[in-house]
């Protein structure tokens, strides 16, 4: 269809870093794309989907704004990011009034409206062929659009790390995995593949990252029984479709060897399964290239093929770079999302993709290239890498209080298991499996005993994980941990117990740790402020167990044993609020946890008092402290708990067993230290 009258002479020149008149109106911008102008079709789609609360409002000619507030109903564009050779990719922007609202004598001119903003972004990129003086970076690669782009863009992204990045090793000459898929190195597609065994072998090789998805009937791999067949060689037809292509872009990008876990670790082979599993970090690590198929839910779906566009999207359009009939054209269109795709909530993908040295994602609407220097998108933004990992990623301090080397660990190991323990795993008794090779990089930093996912030399921290929703208001705290569940492939049903009580193992879910604010640093420097200590101190150890270590695939049994003051105490009937309101009465803040938090999942700890007493008394003196359940629906029914401090204000709330013995229920906050200090201190056995 014909532009509109507007959109007619519009041209790239005239938007770059200038503020253009567009519409009058929303109403005219929507109209004119319900008629088929190109433009103006990209501009209301993108609205819609960006500001659709505002919109009604604007379309009816009335103000999206608070009364009174003055306001302009006109449409303006304005390109941004076109003279850094797109570097944070180039855009132009459409609003309802100026993106940037100019002061003239102290006030903004009349073209500008106050917030929320109205307004979206439409990326333009080169098509291949025609370059621009702008030189910008953008591309597409799509299943109707240059749909064999993405070969070049990765075999540029490649070699450019591997010929110009210091920080980045080339990848030749590193040790291989066990076995490799060799795809052959002729100039013709491959028809055949074989599995090869590498002794000693030193070549390039690509790492495919995916899922396997639900349905893996059918799907060739490698077993006792087609071990031969496929060392001897295979059709490429004979193989599920993800792998397929990743074989195919292997011998695309020049590449000849690929590792693929279906076809390279022996299933059903409990053994080659347990020693593969042990050397993720130098198959992802050393590989050349790590392939993600973020995309991609299954084997069977494929990856490469973007088809971005969906029903009712309006196609992108052309815009010349000058008026003139022999000028350029740039390509503009809906901007894309840098969502990775399925493959983001997989357990074993996330330790993939942090153990990579460079990797490409096929992500849901276009590719990412991450290395060691630099994250490149193919819509042309880039970016720097913070400086690598020592040993897991980025090195942090603490305002006011500088971390040291083991701190710096310790603290990126934790953000490790934040972001670990919100992924999925098909058997759920992977959990420690899935995360072995990031534990060993961690283990040769630390030096320190690994006890079920928590470090033996920073034990008292580790013991106090906090399920994520009881602390925050962000909307990932709206995710409460639940008990691990049987799946197909686990033999047991409902619950199952993939690691002791007091890991964050024993939960599915978001976790984290105490902050790393300059008080807490200082408190867990300090042993002054434990309140626990092992029960065996020559050599100090907090378990006996020899079931656990990096190397140990499955821990779902650990014993600690240790030594400090723990208390009976009951589950008290009266509401947290109750007891806050109680406080503030009597002149006493209580701020230890947000207080819509503390309400809805937080229960008191004390001791029972009569009726009578149970709001006034001693200034609620019979609180002890403020309990939280790991698992929500475990506090129904539960009358008393043991609890256990483990610093000055905090520790843990437990369980009895009929053996004695002690299982982690929750967490709680101490109110009232004097209590705790009169207990006799004890022998603990922690499961």
């Amino acid at each position: 269809m014909p532009p509109c009258q507007r959109c007619t002479h519009l041209t790239i020149a005239q938007l770059v870093d200038n503020d253009i008149l567009f519409h009058p109106n929303l109403a005219s911008v929507k109209s004119s794309a319900e008629q088929g102008c190109e433009f103006c079709s990209l501009c209301w789609h993108a609205l819609q989907t960006v500001n659709h609360r505002q919109l009604d409002s604007l379309l009816r000619s009335e103000s999206a704004w608070e009364e009174g507030e003055a306001w302009t109903p006109s449409m303006w564009l304005r390109g941004w990011h076109f003279v850094d050779r797109g570097r944070m990719g180039a855009k132009i922007e459409i609003s309802c009034g100026l993106s940037l609202g100019v002061m003239i004598d102290g006030e903004r001119e009349s073209n500008w409206n106050p917030s929320p903003y109205v307004g979206a972004s439409l990326e333009v990129y080169e098509l291949p062929g025609q370059p621009s003086k702008y030189k910008l970076a953008g591309r597409r690669s799509t299943v109707d659009q240059n749909p064999e782009l993405y070969i070049q863009l990765i075999q540029a992204w490649l070699h450019n790390c591997c010929t110009r990045h210091t920080a980045c090793r080339p990848g030749s000459g590193d040790e291989m995995p066990t076995r490799v898929i060799d795809v052959g190195e002729t100039k013709d597609e491959p028809t055949f593949v074989r599995l090869v065994s590498t002794k000693g072998m030193r070549e390039k090789y690509i790492a495919l990252s995916y899922c396997w998805g639900s349905d893996t009937a059918g799907i060739l791999t490698l077993s006792s029984s087609t071990y031969t067949t496929i060392t001897q060689g295979v059709k490429m037809s004979k193989l599920a479709r993800t792998h397929r292509e990743a074989v195919f872009l292997a011998h695309a990008i020049g590449i000849r060897y690929i590792w693929i876990d279906a076809l390279c670790i022996i299933q059903g082979d409990v053994a080659d399964w347990e020693r593969e599993s042990k050397i993720m970090a130098r198959v992802y690590g050393n590989a050349v290239l790590t392939v993600i198929a973020g995309r991609s839910a299954g084997t069977k779906d494929g990856f490469i093929a973007n088809e971005l566009r969906g029903h009712h999207v309006p196609p992108p359009c052309q815009l010349p770079v000058h008026g003139s009939a022999s000028s350029n054209t740039l390509t503009v269109d809906l901007c894309r999302n840098q969502k990775i795709g399925p493959v983001s909530g997989r357990g074993w993908c996330f330790q993939e993709r942090k153990l990579s040295r460079r990797a490409v994602v096929f992500g849901e609407q276009q590719l990412i290239f991450r290395c060691a220097t630099e994250k490149v998108l193919e819509n042309g933004e880039a970016e720097a890498t913070i400086p690598p990992p020592k040993p897991l990623g980025n090195t942090h301090t603490t305002a006011g209080a500088p971390l040291t080397p083991q701190e710096e660990v310790l603290k990126e190991w934790y953000q490790t298991v934040f972001e670990f323990a919100q992924c999925s795993l098909s058997n759920p008794h992977d959990i420690f499996a899935a995360s072995t090779a990031l534990a060993q990089q961690t283990s040769a930093a630390l030096q320190s005993r690994y006890l079920a996912g928590i470090w033996e030399g920073d034990i008292v921290r580790g013991l106090l994980w906090r399920p994520y929703y009881h602390f925050t208001a962000a909307p990932i705290g709206k995710i409460a941990t639940i008990r691990p569940k049987a799946t197909k492939l686990t033999r047991e049903s409902g619950s199952v117990t993939r690691s002791p009580s007091w890991s964050w193992a024993a939960v599915e879910g978001p976790v984290a740790q105490v902050a790393w604010n300059p008080v807490q640093v200082a408190k867990y420097r300090d042993p002054q402020n434990f309140k626990i200590r092992p029960k065996h101190s020559n050599p100090e150890r907090w378990s006996l167990d020899d079931r656990c270590g990096v190397d140990a695939l499955h821990m779902p049994a650990c014993e600690l044993q240790l030594t400090g003051q723990m208390a009976n105490v009951r589950v008290l009937a009266e509401p947290v609020t109750d007891y806050i309101t109680g406080q503030q009465e009597g002149k006493q803040k209580w701020t230890k946890v947000p207080r819509p938090k503390a309400s809805r999942y937080g229960v008191l700890l004390g001791k029972n008092v009569a009726d009578n007493n149970t709001l006034g008394g001693e200034n609620w003196g019979h609180v002890v402290a403020v309990g939280f359940f790991d698992v929500e629906d475990e506090r129904n029914g539960v009358e008393d708990v043991w609890c256990l401090p483990v610093v000055r204000d905090m520790g843990l709330m437990l369980s009895k067993q009929p053996d004695g013995k002690f299982c982690r229920l929750g967490w709680f906050l101490l109110e009232r230290e004097d209590w705790f200090s009169g207990q006799e201190e004890g022998h603990i056995s922690l499961c």
